[in-house]
């Protein structure tokens, strides 16, 4: 429900330009080459240029497949909708999809021009969703430097 408010707020701010909306089920299972296809082919029906983006509203699910798209298609923007979003797959421009054989095997580093975060979006989220994010940024700081760790610890 709270990805419709997120889609009216964008649409009323693009009301001057076409816009075309896919829905696709956020799962793991859904997150493979038939659903890129999909983009990829509806991009292609409506003829698509390089002056056009390609737009995701979502999570991390989201955004991998959408990105994903957008890097083998022409280019894309990617509005992260959720915490794990913000600090995980919009920013490093790490996006994927998932085969028979496992999870991420196919995809592209494609770094982006401009990744938005509006934090407002952080409000709609239920408490677990916040909780993954939170989760995402602690493994970031295990992997990333003990002084990062530290710093999430004091704050």
């Amino acid at each position: 429900m709270f990805q419709k408010k997120k889609i009216n707020i964008i649409k009323k701010k693009l009301s001057s330009k076409k816009v075309y909306i896919h829905f696709i089920k956020a799962s793991e299972k859904n997150k493979n080459q038939r659903t890129t296809n999909e983009i990829l082919d509806i991009l292609l029906n409506k003829n698509f240029s390089r002056e056009d983006v390609l737009i995701s509203v979502g999570g991390g699910i989201v955004g991998d497949i959408a990105g994903y798209a957008a890097s083998l298609f022409k280019r894309g923007l990617n509005i992260p909708t959720t915490l794990l979003a913000q600090v995980d797959s919009s920013i490093g421009g790490k996006t994927g999809v998932n085969t028979k054989h496992g999870k991420n095997l196919i995809g592209s580093f494609y770094q982006p021009k401009l990744v938005i975060s509006d934090t407002d979006f952080l409000n709609t989220l239920p408490k677990r969703e916040i909780i993954c994010g939170y989760g995402e940024i602690l493994k970031h700081s295990l992997i990333s430097n003990k002084n990062f760790f530290y710093f999430l610890n004091k704050h």
